[in-house]
């Protein structure tokens, strides 16, 4: 924890991009304290540039490292970093992925394989009919419906994948610690507070809205996905963004036909035209073509056998990918209060979801 203390205050007094990122880690061996408290002469010799260290220095003079990282945990915002097993390993592999991912909620393991949808904000009243027509069949198969929290096709998406009993992730363009637009923060809290799902954003508390902010998180919607469908964009959208990038990551590309008529399908029907994706008809059509159908069925059942919290959530994450782990291992790698977890593990295992094998060695059993 205490690293993640530090790698959040360098990420707001330098800006942790993927580049600075790989300089910076092999020059103090991940030791993020190091880093924070180097001279002006130690950190000269990484690499970035003497601007950019400059900046860094008399930036870190008015942050506190403890004091950040707490006003995150109040705000019951967890810190996934790059080289964390509990990061998303879809975005290790993308072009330029976050090293820093702000969460509200848990990732599960069942939210994997992920389909994301994006589309026009000013939806069409067609674009509205394909987009329940498709995402309920998707959903009802327990695939987690991905998308940008956006008014219009992103927020449709969301709100159809958690009628039909599917999680969802928000991937936003904007702090973490705050909705955009307004008119979708009652859903976005509800959707934690449920446990419905799960909001992602690469950018730090207090950050302000920039536009150009909101196609840099389109890599990340796309990169968490097995396939992206557009519903509808016009000839310049910002959906085309996000479509391109599912190409350039060789994911599964599907659009719906629409209307020669239409300026909402312009920017779709080129794609199909070029043969850049698939027409999409039906969800049934998605699930076939990514063999996804049977198995998220099964893995969905698993998923509804508890109503967990986020601490809860984060524990069954971590023992599904391990054989067992002792408790101190459990504590220093899920990103929440060591009490918390502690108290998150005895009532799993009052519900059945862990077992203590002796000497607080635990195994998940669902």
């Amino acid at each position: 924890m205490k690293q993640k203390q530090y790698l959040v205050a360098i990420h707001k007094a330098l800006g942790l991009t993927f580049l600075r990122y790989k300089k910076l880690s092999p020059v103090f061996a991940n030791n993020w304290q190091n880093l924070w408290k180097a001279s002006l002469n130690e950190l000269l010799e990484v690499g970035l540039s003497k601007k950019e260290i400059e900046r860094f220095v008399s930036e870190r003079t008015k942050i506190n490292p403890v004091e950040e990282y707490e006003y995150l945990q109040q705000r019951g915002i967890s810190v996934l970093f790059y080289e964390d097993e509990l990061f998303p390993p879809q975005l290790k592999n993308i072009y330029n992925p976050p090293v820093l991912l702000f969460m509200r909620g848990s990732l599960l393991p069942t939210d994997f394989p992920s389909v994301s949808v994006v589309g026009a904000r000013k939806i069409s009243d067609y674009g509205k009919r394909a987009l329940e027509h498709i995402v309920k069949e998707v959903a009802q198969a327990g695939v987690t419906i991905v998308s940008g929290l956006a008014l219009g096709t992103d927020v449709l998406a969301h709100q159809v994948a958690v009628q039909n009993g599917a999680r969802t992730i928000a991937v936003l363009g904007n702090a973490i610690d705050s909705i955009y637009p307004k008119a979708n923060e009652r859903f976005a809290n509800q959707l934690i507070e449920e446990n419905q799902g799960v909001i992602l954003s690469e950018y730090l508390p207090g950050t302000k809205i920039s536009p150009g902010n909101f196609p840099q998180r389109n890599r990340i919607v796309s990169g968490l996905s097995r396939a992206t469908i557009i519903v509808e964009a016009a000839e310049k959208s910002g959906s085309l963004i996000t479509g391109k990038l599912a190409i350039d990551q060789n994911k599964e590309l599907f659009v719906v036909p629409g209307s020669i008529f239409s300026q909402n399908s312009a920017g779709t029907n080129q794609l199909l035209l070029s043969g850049e994706a698939f027409p999409v008809l039906s969800g049934k059509q998605v699930l076939e073509h990514l063999q996804l159908g049977n198995n998220t069925i099964e893995t969905k059942k698993v998923q509804q056998t508890f109503e967990c919290t986020a601490v809860e959530s984060s524990i069954l994450k971590l023992l599904s990918e391990h054989e067992q782990l002792h408790i101190d291992e459990i504590i220093q790698s899920v990103p929440h209060k060591n009490t918390e977890v502690v108290s998150a593990l005895a009532i799993l295992e009052i519900k059945g979801g862990v077992k203590n094998s002796g000497k607080q060695v635990y195994h998940s059993t669902v």
